[in-house]
C-alpha cells in the first residue's frame, strides 16, 4: 500500500450534500456528525456542500415554493463546526430559495464562524472567488460552480448569487417512430466555461493544488449522467485543476480518472435533512417529485430519510498531497441512516462492499479500475504508474 505520508503531507476531505436541521427538529448540534466527525478531522482540510440558508431573513421565491425547506436556523453552524469541515461550497439550487438576504446572512454566519464559503457572494466577482488554504507549506485552493439553475439564482454584476455554469438542453429524435424516447442533448454555455477555465488558470498561480466543486448533473437517477458533465470536467482539468468533486444527484455515481485525475461525478448526500416528511407551511404545496424520476417503495421507519435504497449510500474522498502535489486519491465508503446521519464504514462491514461494489460499475462504464485497500478505495495513486 502506497500512503505517500510523510511530515509535509496534506490531507484533503470532501464530502457531497449537508443539510443541517438539528435546530428545527430539536436534537443536539452535534448529533449529525457524531459518528464521522473524528474521520473527517483526520484531514488537514475538509469541504463540504450546503445546501440550504443559514438565516432567518428574506422570503420564498415564487418560482421555489416547492423548496421550502430551503432555510434553516443560523446557529445549525455549529453543526459544520463540530463535523470538522473548513470550507463550505453553498453553489447549488436551493442557494437562492429565500432571494438575496438570505443568500447573504448565510455567507455572513459562514465567515464569521471561520468557515470559508466559496461559489456564492453579493456578485459575480465575489462567487467567482477561491478560497485558499495553506497547511504545512502547500496551498490548496478550490472553486465552486453551478449548473443546477433556477430563474435568477445566478450571480451577476450588482446581483447577489451563485458562480453559474449554465446549460441548453435540446431534445433529438433517436427513432422514426413517434413517442420513443429522445436523445437528450445538454450544451455548457461557452462563456461561463471560459469564465471557470480562467478562474482555474489564475487561481493556478496563487495555489499549488486545485480543486474544483460542481453542483451539476441528473438527480436521482442512478448512474446517469448528463451530456455536458464530462465536457465540462474535461476543461476543468485541461485548465489545470488536480480534482474535480461533484453532488447534486442526491446519489453516489461513477468516477472517471481523465489524465490522471479524478472526476467524481457524485458524492451523494451525506448529510442532507430534507424534511419532506413534514407537512409544509401554509400556502406552500408539498413536494412531491422523486416518484416522477424513479419509483420506489416507502420502507417503514425511513420517513426522515426518504427515497430509494440506494439514496443510503455515500463517501468522503480522500486527496493526499505530499511536494505540493496530489500523490494518491480514494474514497471511503460511507451509509446514511434512517436520521440522515453518515457513517463511514470499515472493509469488515458487509456494507462496504455493497457501496463499494456499487460505485465500482458505474466507474467500470467509464474505464476506470477500483481498487480496495484497507478501509480505502484507490482511484488514483501515482506509486502505480
Amino acid at each position: 500500500m502506497s500512503n505517500q505520508t510523510g511530515p509535509e503531507t496534506v490531507i484533503v476531505h470532501a464530502v457531497g450534500d449537508v443539510t443541517p436541521r438539528r435546530i428545527e427538529y430539536k436534537e443536539p448540534l452535534e448529533s449529525l456528525f457524531a459518528m464521522v466527525h473524528q474521520k473527517v478531522k483526520q484531514a488537514d482540510i475538509a469541504v463540504c456542500q450546503l445546501e440550504a440558508n443559514l438565516s432567518t431573513r428574506g422570503c420564498l421565491q415564487y418560482r421555489n415554493h416547492t423548496t421550502w425547506y430551503g432555510r434553516v436556523h443560523p446557529d445549525n453552524v455549529k453543526s459544520l463546526i463540530h463535523g470538522g469541515f473548513g470550507v463550505v461550497s453553498h453553489a447549488s439550487n436551493h442557494c437562492f430559495d429565500y432571494g438575496p438576504e438570505s443568500l447573504l446572512e448565510t455567507i455572513e454566519v459562514l465567515r464569521r464562524n471561520n468557515l470559508q464559503v466559496i461559489g456564492v457572494g453579493k456578485d459575480l466577482a465575489e462567487a467567482r472567488q477561491p478560497a485558499i488554504v495553506e497547511r504545512k507549506g502547500t496551498k490548496v485552493g478550490f472553486l465552486a460552480y453551478n449548473s443546477v439553475l433556477p430563474v435568477e439564482f445566478e450571480a451577476r454584476d450588482g446581483k447577489a448569487g451563485c458562480n453559474p455554469i449554465r446549460v441548453s438542453t435540446y431534445y433529438e429524435a433517436q427513432e422514426y417512430q413517434a413517442g420513443t424516447p429522445p436523445r437528450v442533448i445538454t450544451i455548457p454555455l461557452e462563456e461561463d466555461v471560459r469564465a471557470m477555465e480562467k478562474d482555474i488558470l489564475e487561481l493556478r498561480k496563487q495555489a499549488d493544488v486545485v480543486v474544483v466543486v460542481m453542483h451539476w448533473g441528473i438527480h436521482h437517477i442512478a448512474g446517469m449522467l448528463a451530456m455536458y458533465q464530462p465536457v465540462v470536467g474535461h476543461r476543468a482539468i485541461d485548465a489545470g485543476a488536480d480534482l474535480v468533486v461533484g453532488h447534486h444527484a442526491h446519489l453516489v455515481k461513477g468516477i472517471e480518472v481523465y489524465k490522471g485525475k479524478a472526476i467524481f461525478y457524485s458524492l451523494g448526500n451525506f448529510a442532507q435533512e430534507t424534511p419532506h416528511h413534514l407537512t409544509p407551511p401554509p400556502g406552500v404545496h408539498a413536494r412531491a417529485m422523486t416518484g416522477s424520476y424513479r419509483k420506489w417503495q416507502a420502507e417503514p421507519g425511513w420517513e426522515r430519510y426518504q427515497g430509494p435504497p440506494d439514496k443510503r449510500y455515500t463517501m468522503m474522498v480522500k486527496c493526499v498531497i505530499n511536494g505540493k502535489a496530489v500523490r494518491r486519491v480514494t474514497f471511503l465508503p460511507g451509509w446514511v441512516n434512517e436520521r440522515s446521519e453518515p457513517e463511514i464504514l470499515s472493509a469488515s462491514d458487509s456494507r462496504f462492499g455493497e457501496v463499494a461494489g456499487y460505485i465500482d460499475g458505474w466507474s467500470k462504464e467509464m474505464g476506470t479500475a477500483l481498487a480496495v485497500e484497507g478501509d480505502e478505495v484507490v482511484v488514483c495513486d501515482s506509486a502505480r504508474k
